[in-house]
């Protein structure tokens, strides 16, 4: 069920990459703000020193030593510094890389809910922070090595990342355990409706793909997911056509239809729904924005 379909990244990768998996490990010294953008890898970061305001999917934090970041694909965000140089490690890696391994079936339940149920950042305390520093620091050397096996460490470091962030953010949420058929299956959906959001999908499309009822489809949504199926689907469509208002020049009628709605009508109804704002103002907020920081 699991497609081989690499995100638009990849072929970055490919040029610049230091391994044969869909990762990049990068230690950053940032010394001008970022104005919005977003990648189709997904992305988990630390701050090391430094301070300023990250813009996570339109919600402001301020960041500082220990603060942790993760944005799903088609995520965006935008960096303001409050003083140059911030230190940070970024790890930017193709979301598959969790998908397709059955024993981060749990992990990966949670990572799908970031941005929704789950908040994209995390402020860790010293101790906490300082072991988040010494695996990132393991990876980055594991990058640039050429050592026998660095791919399989590089996946298995970036794993106990996301399981030490989760054991100690959520320690009771990360004790809670599904069944296994159920587990899976809705993260097979999951995965498929973030590779196809901009197809016609719909809950009977859904049910004859997978051979399961619709009214199962509906089930597993609400209970693991926290949305309905419908909802998903449309914060997935939302959340893209929110980067391509930010990152390029189409018509708002070209991003309805690239991210699967048919019509410009239909997608300024559910845009307004989930940011409170329609396309056009989001644009134009976004224009202003990055006029007043340049």
């Amino acid at each position: 069920m699991i497609s081989t379909l690499l995100y638009e990244d990849s072929l970055t990768h490919k040029l610049y990459g230091k391994s044969r998996l869909p990762i990049f490990i990068m230690e950053k010294f940032m010394k001008r703000d970022y104005p919005l953008h977003h990648h189709n890898f997904a992305e988990l970061s630390l701050v090391i020193d430094g301070t300023g305001v990250e813009i996570l999917n339109g919600k402001p934090h301020r960041f500082k030593r220990g603060t942790v970041s993760f944005l799903l694909p088609h995520h965006i965000h935008e960096v303001q510094l409050h003083q140059p140089i911030v230190h940070k490690y970024n790890c930017m890696f193709d979301i598959q890389l969790l998908l397709t391994n059955r024993s981060s079936d749990i992990l990966v339940n949670f990572l799908l809910k970031t941005g929704t149920i789950l908040p994209s950042h995390y402020d860790l305390d010293e101790e906490q922070t300082a072991f988040m520093e010494q695996i990132f620091k393991s990876m980055e050397v594991e990058y640039n090595s050429e050592k026998f096996g660095k791919d399989a460490v590089l996946h298995s470091k970036l794993l106990e990342a996301f399981v030490f962030l989760f054991r100690t953010i959520h320690p009771e949420e990360a004790n809670i355990s599904l069944s296994t058929d159920s587990q899976r299956n809705v993260l097979d959906l999951l995965y498929y409706l973030h590779l196809h959001f901009h197809n016609d999908l719909t809950l009977h499309g859904l049910a004859k793909q997978f051979n399961w009822n619709a009214s199962y489809i509906s089930r597993l949504f609400k209970q693991h997911v926290g949305q309905s199926f419908i909802d998903y689907l449309h914060f997935l469509r939302v959340e893209r056509a929110a980067s391509l208002l930010a990152s390029t020049s189409m018509s708002i009628l070209d991003i309805a239809l690239e991210v699967g709605f048919n019509s410009s009508q239909t997608l300024s109804r559910v845009f307004k729904k989930f940011k409170g704002v329609s396309p056009k103002e989001f644009r134009e907020a976004h224009l202003n924005t990055v006029s007043k920081m340049r």
